[in-house]
């Protein structure tokens, strides 16, 4: 799932540099960080890391979707 098209949908604004807590945060493309982490739309999986290009299971895209869908209520 691309992450991009959930930030566009939710109308989010892209940092160009973002800095994170999470041990990979080079790796984290910023549309993945900014207001979507912020937001708890996207979370990192255990151990401190983000996982950028780990690819989502069914379930992720599940919880995402219905983030998301809170978010928009909002």
């Amino acid at each position: 799932m691309n992450r991009g098209i959930i930030s566009n949908a939710l109308g989010l604004s892209i940092q160009a540099t973002v800095t994170t807590s999470f041990a990979d945060d080079k790796d984290i493309p910023a549309w993945a960080v900014t207001a979507m982490n912020k937001l708890g739309i996207i979370e990192g999986k255990g151990a401190k890391q983000f996982a950028p290009e780990n690819k989502a299971t069914g379930a992720d895209v599940v919880i995402i979707l219905l983030k998301m869908l809170v978010q928009k209520k909002k």
